[in-house]
């Protein structure tokens, strides 16, 4: 009976721990459900000093590209490509990601039922949410096949249309050696990052600034092909033209049209009537946190690539080069890619 009663007055106490939302209980849920979740290691944050050296030209693979986002789930507007290249062109594919997404709180409302955790207030947000996406993340890099993911941990600050917020609320210093070094050390060839066009939000209109600007300041011979990424529904065609951001002459691109276009209506290789889609929702299926992002479903169908001035001549090579193996491999038919990249 004694052992009965110790038994309702633990359940008693762990409901009202959960009512009350303490911290201690919360953090222990999170690592409870983590154990559900795909084993990160593979694929996990790494630090600069953990990496091995430089392959020699002879031993690279095709492709090394690298995503530079400001929140997780900014990889999804390049899903499909990357998917492709990881898993059937061989590229190594990297990401930054400068925050945690703390700030995405907003939509999280469905997503507290399912992670019985409490995220749409500003105060649980910061440890909370922005664990949670950072676990989103790893498994959609896992699903993309992504290498290494880099967090930079600054503040999320919130929807906003103004680059200058996160050039105030963020370590700029930090982010631009982090960004150097890596650029540096990998010789990436491609870098996309979403466009930042001004009625994006102003996270991406400043990590797309600074990423150009360390490109910038690399040898001419060693600059990648930096690209500005944005999706659009066929029934809209592209999404207007994008010639530079006001104010920010570093981001002007080659063209204000795109230089390439990818249909994620592309047959997948393995069947017919499988299209990459099927990789998009996926994606996008694994950031349950965001309840609005996860009502995009199949309504982009397109992924718009724009090839910014600062990649330079060896940058735009670099991109003509990669572009060649992506019609070689089935990636693009020969006239998309001699119309866009000629």
């Amino acid at each position: 009976m004694s052992a009965a009663r110790g038994h309702l007055a633990g359940s008693r106490q762990l409901r009202h721990r959960h009512r009350y939302g303490l911290q201690e209980g919360l953090f222990r849920a999170i690592a409870a459900s983590a154990a559900l979740w795909p084993d990160p290691a593979a694929f996990g944050s790494v630090s600069l000093e953990d990496q091995p050296s430089l392959d020699t030209a002879e031993e690279r693979v095709p492709v090394r590209a690298l995503l530079v986002n400001a929140h997780p789930d900014d990889e999804s507007e390049s899903a499909a490509l990357v998917y492709r290249l990881t898993h059937e062109l061989g590229a190594t594919v990297d990401q930054v990601v400068v925050t945690n997404g703390e700030g995405g709180h907003q939509y999280a409302a469905l997503a507290e039922a399912y992670y019985r955790l409490p995220l749409t207030t500003a105060s649980s947000s910061r440890e909370l949410l922005g664990r949670i996406r950072r676990e989103e993340l790893m498994r959609s890099s896992r699903i993309l096949g992504i290498r290494h993911s880099y967090f930079l941990d600054q503040k999320d600050t919130g929807v906003t249309l103004n680059a200058a917020d996160a050039f105030e609320a963020w370590d700029i210093a930090r982010i631009r050696q982090e960004l150097r070094v890596l650029l540096q050390f990998e010789r990436y060839d491609l870098v996309p990052l979403l466009l930042p066009a001004p009625d994006t939000h102003g996270h991406h209109q400043t990590i797309a600034a600074l990423t150009l600007d360390t490109a910038g300041e690399l040898e001419a011979e060693d600059r990648p092909a930096v690209l500005g990424v944005r999706t659009a529904a066929a029934a809209n065609g592209t999404p207007g033209e994008f010639s530079q951001l006001g104010g920010y002459p570093v981001t002007r691109t080659i063209d204000p049209a795109p230089v390439w276009s990818f249909d994620r209506r592309t047959p997948m290789n393995c069947h017919p009537q499988l299209d990459h889609r099927i990789v998009v929702n996926w994606v996008i299926s694994e950031h349950k946190s965001q309840g609005f992002f996860q009502m995009e479903g199949c309504r982009r169908t397109h992924e718009h690539f724009w090839l910014f001035e600062v990649s330079g001549e060896a940058g735009t090579a670099r991109w003509r080069d990669r572009a060649h193996k992506l019609e070689q491999r089935g990636l693009a038919s020969k006239a998309e890619l001699v119309a866009h990249a000629g």
